[in-house]
């Protein structure tokens, strides 16, 4: 019972020190309406063997309303779904990699979630992994921007 124990322990220390990261933007950082923006994830370097199978980011509007305090039970509005291969670039950062996503255009302004989803293999038995993070971002109000728009006809700015 002991060496079962041992084995579990040591299982769980291994996969709770592998966990995705949302390591930009950064928590706070205010994203645009309709715009692109670069979600950067990045994965721990590991010892143990690790098979990325795929991950998901999404936006969680919240209205105005407070964020949920995690991600695990809703991931949102999906922005990306698809293959995850960090690669390993600059000393300091840890294997990450870079995905372009448009913010939906109709994301209410003030707080709202950035998420991120990952499955992933971990050891030489594949024990199926699915991880979470998310950050909060700031979304300006729509009253001092300006779009363009026609009005019979003719392009204006409102």
């Amino acid at each position: 019972m002991k060496y079962i124990l041992l084995i579990l322990s040591s299982l769980f220390l291994t996969v709770c020190s592998q966990t995705i990261s949302i390591l930009s933007p950064t928590s706070g950082t205010e994203i645009t309406p309709g715009q692109d923006v670069t979600v950067q994830l990045g994965f721990a370097n590991s010892l143990t063997g690790v098979e990325h199978v795929s991950a998901v980011i999404a936006m969680i509007n919240c209205a105005g309303a407070p964020c949920p305090s995690d991600a695990s039970d809703t991931l949102g509005i999906p922005l990306f779904a698809g293959n995850y291969t960090p690669e390993l670039h600059e000393g300091n950062l840890p294997p990450y990699q870079n995905f372009t996503v448009t913010v939906p255009s109709n994301l209410a302004a003030g707080t709202n979630m950035l998420t991120a989803a990952h499955f992933v293999l971990i050891g030489v038995s594949a024990v199926p992994v699915l991880q979470f993070d998310n950050v909060t971002v700031s979304t300006p109000s729509s009253a001092g921007t300006r779009r363009e728009t026609s009005i019979r006809g003719r392009t204006v700015l409102v």
